[in-house]
């Protein structure tokens, strides 16, 4: 008798083992989903926040302008009058 309670008592060691294995590969397959997903938002980020700078660099139309320097304008008559 006591040979099958030894039995079942290391079976169900070893099933619980097992089972904790198998939910730990589990959640880091799905934290490596959530890291990469996070990981390429982030690329993708920064290559708009790139974007954005390198368009925001000085047009040569506004006489001149560079950058720290300001311009004004006015509107009148369908014009626009750079100062």
């Amino acid at each position: 008798m006591t040979r099958h309670i030894e039995t079942m008592v290391t079976m169900a060691i070893t099933f619980m083992l097992i089972a904790w294995t198998l939910l730990l590969v589990f959640m880091m397959n799905k934290l490596n989903n959530e890291i990469n997903y996070l990981t390429e938002t982030t690329m993708y980020h920064a290559t708009i926040l790139e974007q954005i700078e390198i368009n925001m660099e000085p047009i040569s139309q506004f006489k001149g302008l560079n950058q720290y320097r300001t311009f004004s304008c006015t509107v009148g008559d369908g014009q626009m009058y750079y100062d």
